[in-house]
């Protein structure tokens, strides 16, 4: 061949390899762009866009808001199509930043391990594009978790490398993530000292206004209200977002009222009210207004913003404050404590701030615990009058039962009226219910009537001493809880009195009389309080509570004799109001076991009882400490505390067991009258050598036919073997499923 042909054909044939190679380079890039890579990365933007229009992300929050169900469900696709092209693409360009991506995703979705095992893999890469975003989303994860060293040393490198290469927005985020770990580690004097080197650096004046505004933020915090003003005025004067400019102007009326400016911080609020371009934010501007008038001496003016923004905005977060807020007046202010436990209540439903929501919990939990005490001291005291007075609980018992027989009489005739009005309701389920039912005891709040007796006199199965003791106790309780929780020491005063004026023959006397010697310190009335400590340390000297009054006198107790699990059992009280439950429980156990004949003994096995049953849930644990309790010092108060929910549990426990019992009987006698019938219909038509079974067709008129040993369909070779049936004619199970393989082979004999 000419050797210029050949010469030809050699570069034809490179030209065409390397164009074909390109070719196909090209065209995998193509199709996992599209196939794979576009999915992924449309959901990662989608996703990320939803995180940046949250309301409530902050510019230095440190902690990650729980994501969306659609962000979350798309970081989950940017995983999977992602994957995919690691697995099946390693050879297309789109490797690194499907990684990449991979990693941002876990890190959104709070899997950090996973986040920082895929940047670090990236990392190995060394993307020029990608490596260093990489090491700062490296010092991110190691932030979240916990490894500060390692992510502070990081976040100093990445800093340098972004200065270096003037990359702006890398070190924009770099300042951001420091300053949120100062924050988060409430050291707000650095965090502010970053912010103030962050504003220097060159940003669009949005981004100015929003950093400024945080500064502002933490000078509230450090309740440095002038500097928090000037932050304030700053944003405003600058060029600040719409949200910015909002936020900010409510936070610089609320920190100008702070430095006593309340007029200025009024007018300015009005202001923001009237104007229907703040219209959305509304709702968070009454509740500064309404603060104000609560704080200027305007409660009932302030009720009722409260209370049209509750109503008004139930679905915002101001809603859930301002029930917070209803019932903090009604609390405090006009003391109304039942309408103020429904308002906090109202809180768990609504939505509010977790600091919100926790402390009305708390002051609800509390609030019903004073219920509890007022109704037990009314019991109690009714129950100690029919004591005395047995003809007392009689009459009651009489009016009581004028009582149901008035309320049966209305029900009735409502019901009756019902039927009446819509003849289509007929069925029972729309009768009003009769009493006695669990639905007429749920109704029974419909019927109102100005009777002493709408509720059903009991006559005390203690004795009377023993009722008297139950009612120092709940008076002293209940004066304790208004001093220490409520704070209304005029209330505890009252209930402290009370037992010094009535009940001077309990052991609740000498505690009463230090608690009001308490009291009178908070009056600054020294005196009074140390006669009163005086009172008890001389004259009850057994008592613990002594040792306690002396050391308010500054007297060496080393001579004084007392009960030496008094200390131990009150570290244990220290632990339970820190919440350290299990560390309460073993200090209090160890009262029990190294002071059994102290008087501590029985009250540190009902508070450990208490602690299972109403902060651990641990209900069994519980009733374990309540028996022990039982068994050892059945004559103390304690006991008779718990006598009822015990006996109420063991019986509880005891129908379960009985059920359980019952139902196992049932099962067994049923099994026993199945294998019975099964055995007697075997016997019945017992199988012999001789004898076969016809097992009709309904479509052929071929017969099947089943002898002794085996099951033999026409037209095919397959048997069934009975051998183990004949072996053991008490298996019934097998049978039956023997005789369905028989049919199903049946079937499928007629099919073919």
């Amino acid at each position: 061949m000419n050797s210029k042909i050949k010469k030809y054909l050699l570069v034809f044939g490179l030209f065409t390899s390397f164009t074909s190679f390109n070719s196909c380079s090209l065209w995998n890039n193509f199709t996992v762009y599209y196939n794979r890579f576009y999915l992924a990365e449309k959901a990662f933007e989608d996703a990320e866009e939803e995180i940046k229009l949250n309301p409530k992300k902050t510019l230095f929050q440190f902690k990650e808001d729980k994501l969306p169900a659609t962000a979350n469900k798309n970081f989950d696709e940017v995983i999977k199509f992602s994957s995919k092209i690691l697995q099946f693409n390693k050879d297309t360009k789109y490797v690194n930043k499907a990684i990449y991506m991979i990693a941002k995703s876990y890190y959104y979705k709070e899997m950090y391990n996973k986040a920082v095992r895929n940047f670090y893999e990236l990392d190995k890469l060394k993307d020029e594009d990608l490596g260093l975003s990489t090491k700062l989303w490296i010092a991110k994860s190691e932030m979240q978790m916990r490894n500060f060293t390692t992510a502070l040393k990081l976040i100093e490198e990445v800093k340098k490398t972004a200065v270096a290469l003037e990359e702006d927005e890398i070190l924009f985020q770099v300042y951001i993530t420091e300053i949120s770990y100062l924050i988060y580690r409430e050291d707000f004097s650095k965090a502010i000292s970053k912010i103030e080197e962050l504003t220097q650096l060159d940003f669009d004046d949005d981004v100015k206004s929003a950093i400024t505004y945080e500064l502002g933020l933490l000078y509230i915090t450090l309740e440095n209200y002038e500097k928090a003003v000037n932050a304030f005025e700053i944003v405003n004067e600058g060029s600040p977002s719409f949200e910015i400019e909002v936020k900010s102007k409510i936070e610089y009326a609320k920190a100008i009222k702070h430095l006593g400016r309340n007029e200025e911080s009024m007018e300015l609020l009005t202001t923001l009210v009237d104007d229907t371009k703040y219209e959305q934010y509304w709702d968070v501007i009454n509740l500064e207004i309404a603060q104000i008038e609560l704080e200027t001496g305007k409660p009932d003016i302030a009720l009722e913003i409260f209370y049209s923004i509750d109503t008004g905005y139930s679905k915002n977060e101001s809603s859930g404050i301002a029930a917070f807020m209803q019932g903090d007046i009604l609390e405090h202010i006009y003391m109304n404590y039942d309408s103020a436990k429904f308002m906090y209540d109202k809180v768990a439903s609504k939505k509010a701030p977790d600091e919100y929501k926790k402390e009305a919990l708390a002051k609800s939990n509390l609030l019903k615990t004073r219920k509890e005490y007022s109704d037990l001291i009314f019991s109690s005291t009714r129950g100690y009058k029919y004591l005395i007075d047995t003809t007392l609980f009689i009459s009651d018992s009489i009016a009581y039962a004028g009582y149901l027989a008035r309320r049966d009489s209305a029900m009735q005739v409502e019901n009756e009226n019902d039927i009446s009005q819509s003849k289509v309701k007929t069925s029972t389920r729309n009768k009003r219910p009769v009493r006695g039912t669990q639905a007429a005891l749920k109704e029974q709040f419909k019927y109102y009537e100005d009777s002493l007796f709408t509720y059903e006199p009991k006559l005390p199965l203690i004795s009377i001493d023993s009722v008297k003791n139950q009612i120092s106790k709940s008076k002293y309780d209940l004066g304790n809880l208004y001093f220490s929780d409520l704070l209304v020491p005029d209330s505890a005063y009252f209930y402290y009195q009370d037992i010094i004026a009535n009940h001077s023959d309990t052991k609740f006397y000498p505690k009463a009389l230090y608690a009001l010697g308490s009291y009178y310190l908070t009056l600054d009335n020294k005196e009074k309080a140390d006669s009163l400590f005086k009172f008890v340390y001389d004259n009850h000297s057994s008592d613990p509570i002594a040792k306690i009054a002396g050391i308010r006198l500054g007297i060496d107790m080393k001579e004084l004799s007392t009960d030496p699990a008094l200390e131990e059992y009150h570290f244990a009280e220290i632990l339970l109001e820190e919440e350290k439950y299990n560390a309460a429980i073993e200090k209090l156990d160890s009262v029990y076991n190294k002071f059994p004949n102290s008087q501590y003994s029985p009250k540190a096995l009902y508070s450990i009882g208490w602690i299972y049953e109403n902060k651990l849930s641990d209900y069994d644990t519980a009733v374990l400490y309540y028996d022990t309790l039982k068994a050892k010092f059945p004559n103390t108060d304690y006991v008779r505390d718990i006598n009822f929910k015990l006996a109420f549990y063991h019986s509880e426990k005891k129908a379960v067991k009985d059920s359980i019992a019952r139902v196992e009987k049932a099962l067994q006698d049923s099994i026993f009258q199945f294998e019975k019938a099964i055995k007697d219909s075997i016997k019945a038509d017992s199988l012999s050598q001789n004898r076969t079974i016809i097992i009709p067709d309904s479509t052929q008129s071929d017969k099947s036919i089943l002898d002794s040993n085996s099951v033999i369909l026409n037209g095919s070779q397959r048997t069934l073997k009975l051998e183990e049936a004949n072996n053991n004619t008490s298996d019934s199970s097998k049978i039956i499923d023997l005789f369905e393989q028989a049919k199903e082979l049946q079937k499928k004999e007629k099919n073919n």
